[in-house]
């Protein structure tokens, strides 16, 4: 279960144990809430790889990732 601290965040994740005992497999993710992302906005444009990509909240609380 996360737990946000002040600035939206998550400060501990419970993952599900991981099948493979590799070190990659067995790390937890990091978790970061939406809000904490677009911080009151609409849109956030991320850059990766040299694309920009867009991650949109719709008007119904739904989040999209485009080109």
């Amino acid at each position: 279960m996360a737990s946000e601290s002040s600035d939206g965040a998550a400060t501990s994740f419970r993952a599900a144990p991981a099948r493979d005992a590799s070190p990659a497999a067995a790390a937890t993710p990091r978790v970061v809430t939406s809000d904490a992302l677009l911080r009151g906005e609409s849109q956030l444009a991320i850059l990766h790889e040299r694309t920009v990509y867009f991650l949109r909240r719709t008007r119904l609380g739904k989040l999209i990732l485009t080109k």
